[in-house]
């Protein structure tokens, strides 16, 4: 009788081979440059045919960026987590919310930090990979602007306005922790570096 591999195995060796692939190409793109590499460099890095790779990777870019980066609506449910569930104010302040969801962010990359850190040097690099980002950064300060926008100074001037700025200052935070990280210029977690950055910026009412 023919053997065949359970779906969970089969699932399990594709995630080996996929991650393998990734830190290969990554390695490449970290020691040599994003646009200097190409798609024949990593196959033949990873003893594989081009074709194998788009098996796994629809672009170079996948490679970076594939799910690694949380979505819109993600960051969105990680804030809700911080934040009161009525709006009512009683919760965490916003700014604290916000520090608290880019805090888990940064738990998760510490759990891999070698993966991470090459990803995140890869994107300060490369222009074209730094615009893909910022535009992921946007993504969520549209997602992120109702919620924070009703619970700092609903009745005031603007909130929408001072929730965008509460928004940017928050990622600005983070990716100047990010880098710092990446870089290896400090022998702090991420999600040390997060809280310490965060603790530079006092936002009133938020």
């Amino acid at each position: 009788m023919r053997e065949t591999t359970a779906p969970g195995l089969r699932m399990k060796t594709r995630q080996a081979v996929t991650e393998a692939l990734a830190d290969t190409a990554l390695e490449l793109f970290d020691s040599t440059g994003f646009d200097q590499v190409t798609v024949a460099d990593i196959a033949t890095a990873a003893g594989i045919s081009q074709r194998s790779f788009f098996r796994y990777f629809s672009s170079k870019e996948d490679v970076v960026f594939g799910d690694r980066i949380p979505t819109a609506e993600e960051v969105r449910g990680e804030l809700l987590r911080h934040l009161d569930g009525d709006g009512s104010g009683d919760g965490s302040p916003a700014w604290d919310a916000l520090r608290a969801t880019f805090r888990t962010a940064a738990d998760q990359m510490d759990a891999d930090p070698g993966r991470w850190k090459r990803a995140t040097r890869v994107i300060c690099r490369t222009p074209g990979l730094r615009a893909s980002y910022l535009e992921k950064h946007l993504a969520w300060v549209d997602a992120l602007t109702p919620e924070v926008s009703r619970r700092i100074a609903p009745d005031g001037p603007d909130p929408e306005l001072k929730a965008q700025t509460v928004i940017h200052a928050a990622l600005s935070c983070f990716d100047v922790a990010i880098m710092r990280w990446a870089d290896g210029g400090a022998d702090q977690s991420l999600a040390a570096l997060v809280d310490e950055v965060f603790g530079f910026v006092r936002i009133p009412h938020a």
